[in-house]
């Protein structure tokens, strides 16, 4: 019998997922997903996809209708634009509220390691205190501890480092440009990565776990950047303080990666 995952918010990561679980097929997954837009919903099809038009704060009926055994990867990020934060989280656990109402099997929600706040040179693990420093880590936070007591039965935490890829990186949008801070270290994780791990996740018992997603490597910025553009024949960026001691939070992903029987095939930014 085939398993459903339905892909909440089917952007850039949703991707790679989907285009391993369907590469894999080891678990016969049937693939659902949300998008906002039309042509995108029609692109999705086009692939096999099931796709329905859905954005946060909508009627939650359809969606729900899909979710009585099945995986639901929840992957609605506020959004830098986003201004009512408050509205965000509350919008995101009446959608949870909702899902296990339906009988979802599992409920896979991507957070971030920014949940950590930035203000420290500490390194971070799984059971670390999370202090977060900006709306959108609040939001996250609020949104992980509602999962954690109201469904730890069926609730699994992915907090991600910054996402990477071949087809998107911040090098991109760096090129060329001073910064500062060139010796803070770098926290990054490959979508391909990712993708190989989340396909574990959700081939798991959930039981209210929380994984962490980063490389493990922690180059310097300024040497990391300036490095990939050179490599990349992009215009260097130059960085302040270079030079320095590495500073900044390192996110420690050992024990996930182990736990997921996962190596990452992308993780040296060295």
């Amino acid at each position: 019998m085939a398993r459903r995952v339905v892909f909440c918010g089917y952007g850039w990561m949703a991707g790679y997922v989907e285009a391993k679980l369907t590469a894999d097929n080891i678990n016969n997954w049937h693939v659902a997903a949300t998008t906002t837009t039309p042509d995108k919903a029609e692109r999705l099809k086009a692939k096999g996809i099931d796709s329905y038009i859905f954005k946060l704060g909508d009627d939650t009926v359809n969606l729900v209708s899909l979710l009585s055994h099945s995986t639901l990867i929840l992957n609605i990020p506020p959004g830098r634009r986003r201004a009512d934060f408050e509205a965000y989280t509350h919008q995101m656990k009446s959608l949870v509220n909702d899902a296990l109402e339906a009988n979802v099997e599992q409920i896979v929600f991507i957070s971030t390691t920014s949940v950590y706040g930035d203000s420290h040179s500490n390194k971070i693990t799984e059971t670390s205190a999370t202090q977060p420093e900006t709306s959108s880590a609040i939001a996250h936070v609020a949104i992980e501890n509602h999962l954690l007591v109201n469904a730890p039965h069926c609730s699994t935490i992915v907090r991600l480092s910054g996402l990477i890829g071949p087809d998107r990186h911040p090098v991109n949008s760096l090129s060329g440009r001073h910064l500062k801070q060139g010796n803070k270290r770098v926290n990054l994780v490959d979508g391909r990565d990712v993708a190989e791990a989340l396909v574990s996740v959700i081939s798991r018992v959930p039981r209210g776990e929380v994984f962490h997603l980063s490389s493990p490597s922690h180059p310097k910025r300024g040497d990391y950047y300036t490095k990939l553009a050179s490599e990349r024949e992009l215009t260097l960026p130059t960085f302040d303080d270079t030079d320095k001691p590495p500073c900044g939070k390192v996110i420690n992903a050992e024990k996930s990666w182990q736990a997921l029987g996962v190596t990452p095939k992308f993780g040296d930014l060295a």
